[in-house]
């Protein structure tokens, strides 16, 4: 398995990281898990075809994890595949039929949404299964395991649930938004997380979703959830790749 970060950022711009969107692929079947503002571009930085995304697996329905959708779909229309497949929590529908409205998209492109039930706890995709658990964030939404590979959190506060989905996978892609000392509510800090996964069994962990002012303290981030893991930790960057035996 091959897993590209494409973009780590959050809803404020940066200078080097964009909004959320994670490429996965294994076997030659292509996925996107979120699909935020320039994440289409950057699919063409890391060196993928847009021709090869026709799935999107969405955390939840906040703009930084949805706003490149029509983007992806347009660029896929215009060269003779006007086709996509959206997959997300309740609520993907609408949330399409918003964004597809511009430019017609709703009527050029043949869209494919499919909601997943809050209660959803496993379904198959292509060559992987994936188990689901809830997070704990403004929005609704999911946490993905991928197999016994991979897991990503989404936007969260750090969960016994999502700790537990994580628990003997090779790799989790957790946010860390903040570093320790800001307040916040459905979003993580390096202790918090450091708490939440200290007895899960983990090879590697990667921090993402950093917001502009939390970009000085990557490695305080990583220095602080290291004291609670003996999985490495990595503040990732755009365009890191990871790659996973499977």
């Amino acid at each position: 398995m091959r897993v590209t970060l494409l973009g780590t950022g959050s809803a404020l711009p940066s200078q080097s990281r964009l909004q959320t969107g994670i490429h996965v692929e294994r076997d030659g079947h292509h996925l996107l898990v979120d699909c935020g503002s320039g994440i289409t571009h950057r699919l063409a930085q890391a060196g993928v075809s847009h021709h090869e995304i026709e799935t999107v697996m969405l955390t939840h329905h906040h703009l930084d994890h949805v706003a490149g959708l029509p983007t992806l779909a347009k660029a896929r229309c215009l060269d003779d595949n006007p086709t996509l497949r959206v997959l997300g929590p309740p609520g993907t529908r609408a949330v399409c039929a918003n964004l597809f409205a511009v430019d017609d998209l709703d009527e050029r492109v043949a869209l494919d949404i499919e909601e997943l039930s809050m209660d959803t706890s496993t379904l198959d995709l292509g060559p992987h299964h994936i188990t689901t658990a809830r997070m704990a964030h403004s929005k609704p939404g999911f946490a993905y395991r991928f197999d016994d590979a991979l897991t990503i959190s989404g936007d969260t506060a750090p969960t016994a649930a999502i700790a537990e989905l994580a628990d003997s996978a090779n790799v989790l892609i957790h946010e860390c938004a903040h570093p320790d000392g800001v307040k916040t509510d459905g979003h993580t800090t390096p202790t918090a997380l450091g708490e939440q996964i200290a007895d899960i069994d983990l090879d590697r962990l990667y921090l993402t979703h950093l917001f502009p002012d939390t970009e000085t303290h990557a490695d305080e981030l990583a220095a602080t959830v290291s004291e609670y893991t003996d999985a490495t930790v990595t503040v990732a960057t755009d365009l890191d790749e990871i790659t996973i035996d499977t």
